[in-house]
C-alpha cells in the first residue's frame, strides 16, 4: 500500500427530494458527528455560483478528542440530486487528520486535498472504518509547490513573499482569475504558506474559493476581502503588494526571506521552512518572532545583516556567530565586517579566517584608513593588533593583513597632503609590536622603497618608552634578511642599515666615517640622532665621523644664528644624550656651538654623578678640554675656535638668576684649563671671568668660588683688580658703620686700589654701604681709615692724594649728591667743632697765662 494518512471523516449533506436540512449523513467514528457538523458549519466557504469550478477546498484546524491538533479537509462538491424544493444539493466530504501525522509526512495542502478527494469517492455509509489518504513521495510539499518556487528571485517570488508576510499580520484574500482548476488555486495558497514555517499549518486555515461578499473565517483564501474585516486583499496577477502596510516584524520577515532566497535559492528556503514542523500558532503573540527565528536559522549571517541594516542593536556574540556561518555571502560579509570593525566588543577571531576575502580585507582596510585619517590611532592600533593576534593564534598567514596595511599606506600617500605626518608609519606602527622577520613583506617592501617612510617610523619610535629596544627590533625586521654585516638599501634613509649594525654589534659601523658623513650630511645627522636616542652616541661620534659632520656644518651657508631649526643636525643636537664620554661631549659641543645651541655635552658632563672607578670631575674636564682642542685643531675649524670657546665659557660661567648659583666645579676647572691655551684664549677667559665678577650681582659665591678666583687671577694678572673689587663688594655687603668695620673696608679698598682698581670702581663698590645709617659719619671714618692705610703702605705723601681721588669719585658717583652732601656737611661740622674747641682752648690758655703772671707779681710783692 502506498504511504498514507489515517483520517476520521464525515459526509455532510441532505437527503434528496426531502425538506430536511443539511447535516452529517455518515461519519467515522459516529460519535464525532456533532463535532464534525460544527466544524463544517464553522469552516463553510459559502455557496458556489452556477458554473464555479468544483470542488471548493477548505482547510481548517481543530482539536481532536484527545486534545491534539487536527487539520480538517473540507471538499464542497455538487450532486445530481435536488431537495424537496427542487434546489441543487451540495455535499461536503470532511476528513480530520492529526497534525502530527501531516507534519511527519511533510505534505502540503494540495497533496492532502488530492488524497482526500480520491478517498471521498470510496466512502461508504454508516459502519465504515477510518479513511486512508494515500500519497506518493513526489507529493511532499517541497515538490508539490516547486512550480512556483523559482531558483532566483522573480516577480512571483516577490508576490508570494509579500503574501506570506501579510499572512503573518492577519487574513489575506487573494483575488484574480478564479476560473482555474480548484487544485491550481489551492497550490497558490499552498505556495504562500510554504514561505512560512511548516508548523504554522497546525493553526493556519485556507480556502480555494469563497462566496463573494460573505464573511469567512479562513486566514488565507481566494475571494473578496470586503466581507472580512481586517483582511488584506492581494491580486495575484496585478501589481506587487504594498510592503508599507506591513508591521515592522512582518517587513523584517519579508526582507530576510528575499535575502535568503537571493543567497541560497528558492528550493533551499522552502526546504528549510518545511523542515520546521513543530506546531506554531500563527495567531499567537509570538508568531512573528518565532517565524523570524526559524528563518534566521537558515543563514544567521543574513539575519544579523538585516538587523544591522535596520539599525537594531546587535550583540558582538551574534555578529561573531554570523561571521562563522559556512558559505556566508559576499554581501553579508561586507555588512558584518563593517559592523564588527566598528564594535569595540567584537573580537577579530571570527573575522580572521575571512581576511582572505576581498570584501573583508577591503572593509578592514577602509576602517583602518578612516580611523587613522581621523586621529583614532588607539582604535586602529587595537583592531590591527587584535587581527594580527587572531591570525597568529589560528595558524594563519599574516599576508592578508600585510596587504591591507600596505594598501592603507599607499592610500595615505595618495590622499594625505604632503608634509602631514604619516598616520601609519608615525602613529600606528610605533604603537604596535615590531613585526617578526620574514613576515609583512608587502609593508616591508613599501618601507624600503618609498623615501621617507622608514625614516619616519624610526623617528616616531624615538618618542616611545625604551626606544633603543624598539628601534633595534623594528630594524631587525626591516633589514634583518641581509643581516647587520650586509647592507639593505632603504630609499631616503641610508643611515638605517648603519644604525642597525651599530645596535646589533655595539660598535660603530666602519662605513660611518668622515667620507660617508660628507657624502650623506643629512643621513649622518639622522644616524647621530638615532645613536643618541638609543644610547650609542659614544660609538658613532668618533673623530672621523665628527670631522665629516663638522665639515658639513662649516660648508653650510647658514650661520649659527640663522641655521634652520628643522634641519636634521639641528633637530639631532636638540636631543642631548643622557650620558657620554668626555671626548664625545667635546665633539658634541663643537657641533652645538656652531649650530647656535648651548653646549649640552659639557652641561651633561658637569651634571654627571661620579661613577665608581671612573675619573672624577676634574679628570673628566681634562679629557674634555684635550678632545676639544683636538677637535678645533684642523684648519677648517681653527677659524671658529674663538667663537666656540667664547660661547662655551658663556654657558660654563653662567649664573642662575633664581638661586644665584654660579659655575660649579666643572665650569671652574674648564676656565683654568682654557686659560692655559695659547692666545686668544686667555683673553677670552679674562673677558668671561670679568663679566662674571662685574655683571652678575646676583651671583652667590661659594667658598670654592672664592678660592678659585685668586687662582685664575694668578694666571691672568689683569683679573686681580676685578677680584679685589669683588672682595670690596663682598665685604661692604656685610660691614656696618662701626670703626672696626670701616677700618677693614678701608684696608680692602686700599688693596684693590693698589692692584689697579679705578677710584670710580671703588666708589661704585662703596655706594650701597655708604648710603646706610649715619652716612656722613661712616664715610668720614672710611676715608680717614683709607688715608691711614695708604700712609702705612706709602710714606711719600700719596695718602692724602689717594684720599682726595676717592673723595672726588664719591662725588661723581653719588646719586643726587646724597652721600657726598652728607659726608661734606658732617666733615665741615666736625672741623667747625674742632675750631671752636681750639678757640676755647686758646682763650683758656690766655687766661692761664694772665693768671700765672698775676701770681708772679703777687709773689714779688710778698717777698718785699
Amino acid at each position: 500500500m502506498a504511504p498514507g494518512l489515517i483520517a476520521d471523516w464525515a459526509l455532510w449533506g441532505k437527503e434528496p427530494h426531502t425538506s430536511s436540512g443539511y447535516g452529517v449523513l455518515a461519519a467515522h467514528p459516529p460519535g464525532r458527528s456533532a463535532e464534525f457538523n460544527a466544524a463544517v458549519h464553522h469552516w463553510s466557504p459559502g455557496t458556489p455560483e452556477p458554473g464555479d469550478p468544483l470542488p471548493w477546498i477548505t482547510i481548517g484546524c481543530a482539536r481532536g478528542p484527545d486534545g491534539a491538533g487536527t487539520v480538517g479537509v473540507f471538499l464542497l462538491d455538487g450532486t445530481d440530486g435536488v431537495d424537496g424544493s427542487n434546489r441543487a444539493i451540495y455535499r461536503i466530504n470532511h476528513f480530520a487528520v492529526p497534525y502530527a501525522a501531516i507534519g511527519a509526512a511533510g505534505i502540503g495542502w494540495c497533496a492532502l486535498a488530492r488524497a482526500a478527494h480520491t478517498a471521498a469517492a470510496g466512502l461508504s455509509g454508516a459502519g465504515a472504518g477510518p479513511a486512508h489518504l494515500a500519497f506518493r513521495e513526489e507529493d511532499l510539499l517541497v515538490t508539490d509547490v516547486s512550480a512556483n518556487i523559482t531558483p532566483r528571485v522573480s516577480e512571483l517570488t516577490r508576490w508570494l513573499a509579500a503574501a506570506a508576510a501579510h499572512l503573518l499580520d492577519g487574513p489575506v484574500a487573494v483575488t484574480g482569475d478564479r476560473h482555474h482548476e480548484p487544485f491550481q488555486l489551492l497550490r497558490v495558497l499552498d505556495s504562500v504558506a510554504a514561505l512560512l514555517p511548516f508548523g504554522m499549518r497546525s493553526t493556519l486555515s485556507a480556502a480555494s474559493s469563497t462566496s463573494s461578499g460573505s464573511e469567512v473565517p479562513m486566514r488565507l483564501y481566494w475571494g473578496d476581502a470586503d466581507g472580512s474585516p481586517g483582511a488584506t486583499g492581494l491580486t495575484l496577477s496585478g501589481e506587487l503588494p504594498d510592503l508599507g502596510e506591513l508591521s515592522p516584524q512582518a517587513r523584517s520577515y519579508h526582507d530576510l526571506l528575499i535575502e535568503n532566497w537571493t543567497a541560497h535559492g528558492g528550493d533551499a528556503v522552502v526546504r528549510h521552512l518545511a523542515d520546521v514542523r513543530e506546531p506554531l500558532d500563527i495567531s499567537g503573540p509570538e508568531a512573528h518572532a518565532r517565524a523570524l527565528e526559524v528563518l534566521e536559522a537558515l543563514d544567521p549571517s543574513l539575519a544579523v545583516v538585516q538587523a544591522v541594516s535596520e539599525g537594531q542593536e546587535v550583540g558582538a556574540d551574534r555578529i561573531n556567530q554570523a561571521l562563522r556561518t559556512p558559505g556566508i555571502s559576499t554581501g553579508a560579509l561586507a555588512v558584518l565586517a563593517g559592523k564588527a570593525l566598528t564594535d569595540p566588543d567584537t573580537g577579530m577571531e571570527a573575522l580572521a579566517p575571512l581576511m582572505s576575502s576581498p570584501v573583508v580585507s577591503q572593509a578592514f582596510r577602509d576602517q583602518l584608513f578612516d580611523d587613522l585619517l581621523h586621529g583614532r590611532t588607539d582604535v586602529a592600533r587595537r583592531d590591527f593588533e587584535n587581527m594580527r593576534a587572531a591570525l597568529t593564534s589560528t595558524g594563519r598567514s599574516l599576508d592578508p593583513l600585510d596587504e591591507v596595511l600596505a594598501g592603507v599606506m599607499d592610500e595615505v600617500r595618495a590622499r594625505c597632503p604632503q608634509g602631514v605626518p604619516d598616520p601609519v608609519t608615525e602613529r600606528l606602527l610605533p604603537a604596535v609590536a615590531p613585526f617578526t622577520e620574514g613576515t609583512m613583506r608587502f609593508t616591508q617592501s613599501m618601507l624600503r622603497q618609498v623615501p621617507g617612510l622608514a625614516g619616519g617610523l624610526v623617528r616616531a619610535l624615538y618618542e616611545q618608552t625604551d626606544p633603543g629596544v624598539l628601534v633595534r627590533a623594528w630594524l631587525r625586521w626591516l633589514c634583518g634578511e641581509a643581516g647587520p654585516e650586509r647592507r639593505t638599501d632603504i630609499a631616503g634613509s641610508p643611515e638605517l642599515p648603519l644604525l642597525y649594525a651599530l645596535l646589533s654589534s655595539g660598535t660603530g659601523p666602519a662605513e660611518a666615517d668622515r667620507k660617508w658623513a660628507v657624502s650623506h650630511p643629512e643621513a649622518a645627522a639622522r644616524l647621530l640622532e638615532g645613536a643618541v636616542v638609543c644610547g650609542a652616541v659614544d660609538e658613532v661620534l668618533l673623530p672621523g665621523f665628527f670631522q665629516g659632520l663638522l665639515g658639513c656644518v662649516l660648508r653650510s651657508p647658514s650661520t649659527a644664528d640663522d641655521a634652520p631649526t628643522h634641519s636634521p643636525l639641528r633637530r639631532t643636537l636638540d636631543r642631548p644624550p643622557a650620558r657620554m664620554r668626555p671626548e664625545t661631549a667635546a665633539h658634541w659641543d663643537v657641533l652645538c656651538l656652531l649650530a647656535g645651541l648651548p653646549p649640552s655635552g659639557f652641561l651633561t658632563l658637569a651634571a654627571a654623578a661620579p661613577q665608581p672607578g671612573a675619573a672624577g670631575p676634574s679628570g673628566r674636564v681634562d679629557t674634555y678640554v684635550s678632545a676639544l682642542r683636538a677637535a678645533l685643531h684642523p684648519r677648517p675649524a681653527q677659524q671658529h675656535a674663538t667663537t666656540v670657546v667664547h660661547l662655551l665659557l658663556d654657558q660654563a660661567l653662567s649664573v642662575d638668576r633664581t638661586t644665584g648659583a654660579g659655575p660649579g666645579q666643572a665650569g671652574r676647572d674648564l676656565t683654568l684649563r682654557l686659560s692655559d691655551w695659547p692666545d686668544p684664549c686667555p683673553r677670552i677667559v679674562l673677558d668671561a671671568v670679568h663679566r662674571l665678577a662685574t655683571e652678575a650681582p646676583h651671583w652667590r659665591e661659594t667658598p670654592e668660588d672664592q678660592r678659585w678666583l685668586p687662582r685664575i687671577a694668578d694666571r691672568l694678572p689683569r683679573l686681580r683688580p676685578v677680584i679685589a673689587l669683588r672682595e670690596v663688594y663682598r665685604l661692604a655687603a656685610r660691614c656696618s658703620g662701626i670703626p672696626e668695620d670701616c677700618e677693614k673696608l678701608a684696608v680692602q679698598a686700599c688693596a684693590a686700589r693698589r692692584t689697579g682698581a679705578e677710584n670710580d670702581q671703588l666708589a661704585a663698590a662703596l655706594q650701597a654701604w655708604a648710603a646706610h645709617g649715619r652716612v656722613g659719619e661712616r664715610v668720614l671714618a672710611l676715608l680717614e681709615a683709607y688715608e691711614l692705610a695708604w700712609t702705612s703702605y706709602d710714606a711719600t705723601g700719596r695718602a692724602a692724594e689717594e684720599r682726595e681721588h676717592l673723595e672726588l669719585a664719591l662725588i661723581r658717583g653719588s646719586t643726587g649728591h646724597r652721600i657726598w652732601s652728607h659726608y661734606r656737611d658732617h666733615a665741615i661740622g666736625r672741623q667747625a667743632r674742632l675750631k671752636d674747641e681750639l678757640d676755647r682752648q686758646s682763650r683758656q690758655c690766655d687766661r692761664e697765662i694772665a693768671r700765672l703772671r698775676k701770681l708772679d707779681s703777687l709773689a714779688a710783692r710778698t717777698r718785699t
